[in-house]
């Protein structure tokens, strides 16, 4: 099993991806395709198309890409590498999604939703982290699982202002532990989000006080009243 590592700070880590991207998204090509060749800047790469799943750090900004899944069904990112979209649309077109890699591995596969980007896809599935900054959104369409973890832990982080859509309310409670604010999970303190309809805005979480830091306090307070 994959352990999800929680990431607060997306756009930082955005940023520090995008320094050492293999795979660039240039928009050279005629049409918004993810498979054209003639859409990525290959030079910091070995590969030159590509390919299920992408072993490389891809980075996607200023795009509007429309996915209609006519190379392979999913989108794998393998182990250990990320595709990170900033100010950037992604849409599946058909009943299709990112997904990690079903393997023995324990490193996780991350998909970063960064910068006022979007991303609406039927789920995402077998070990993948992803991470919706506060200006950006990310839908799931499909019902049953659409934050799929019985293959491997997948996540959602959100930061706070991220919006996240299922297909109704139920799968909020459904999919509750594998959604995260800060470290808390949907499961553990439904208050984390606001609600309008079947979407979620991701609010901020106070981390409750440590039962060390309560005897601490205690203690200062009792020293306080002994000293007047």
């Amino acid at each position: 099993m994959k352990f999800p590592i929680i990431v607060r700070g997306a756009a930082v880590l955005a940023t520090c991806l995008s320094s050492q991207a293999a795979i660039v998204w240039s928009g050279g090509g005629d049409t918004d395709d993810f498979y054209n060749a003639a859409n990525w800047d290959f030079s910091e790469s070995d590969s030159g198309a590509m390919a299920s799943p992408t072993n490389d750090v891809v980075t996607i900004t200023g795009a509007t890409i429309n996915d209609p899944s006519g190379s392979f069904s999913n989108l794998e990112i393998g182990d250990g590498f990320s595709v990170t979209m900033s100010n950037t649309s992604f849409t599946f077109t058909n009943n299709n999604g990112f997904t990690g890699v079903n393997d023995a591995s324990d490193v996780v596969s991350t998909l970063n939703i960064v910068g006022g980007s979007s991303m609406n896809a039927q789920f995402a599935a077998i070990g993948i982290q992803i991470n919706v900054d506060s200006t950006s959104s990310l839908r799931f369409r499909g019902g049953g699982d659409p934050i799929n973890s019985q293959t491997e832990k997948t996540t959602i982080n959100l930061s706070p202002g991220a919006q996240l859509t299922l297909p109704s309310l139920a799968e909020f409670t459904e999919q509750g532990a594998d959604i995260v604010v800060n470290g808390v999970t949907f499961a553990e303190d439904p208050s984390i989000l606001s609600f309008s309809g079947s979407t979620a805005t991701a609010n901020s979480v106070v981390p409750e006080l440590s039962s060390s830091l309560f005897a601490t306090l205690g203690a200062l307070a009792l020293l306080g009243r002994r000293r007047k």
